[in-house]
């Protein structure tokens, strides 16, 4: 498994990237990574752009209780996310990365409608 950190300052912290270090040995890309996240890098993936927020929306359709439920729920939410919804994120990519490089790597999501 990877992990994947963008360059926010709270993923560089040093105890942080001890962390991943220990429990992701060069499998997590980030700054101060073994694999460094691109500067000024758009967000291409399809976890990005919209299943985050679609599992979020599941995930906090109650408030949790307690942290053990805050895991199941995020359990729950992955497993229950339609194979269909999954799909369109995956055809949505294609069209992505072309809006990009037609915006020669700046900002495009004003394009993709």
């Amino acid at each position: 498994m990877w992990i994947q950190m963008d360059g926010a300052p709270p993923h560089f912290a040093r105890n942080i990237r001890h962390f991943l270090d220990q429990n992701f040995n060069g499998r997590w890309i980030g700054r101060g990574s073994p694999i460094a996240w691109p500067p000024r890098s758009p967000d291409l993936t399809s976890s990005d752009f919209y299943l985050w927020g679609y599992a979020k929306n599941l995930v906090f359709e109650r408030e949790p209780t307690t942290r053990e439920d805050m895991i199941e729920r995020i359990r729950m939410a992955c497993r229950a996310i339609p194979r269909a919804v999954l799909l369109r994120t995956v055809e949505h990519f294609a069209k992505r990365i072309r809006l990009c490089i037609r915006a020669n790597g700046d900002n495009f999501e004003q394009l993709f409608r």
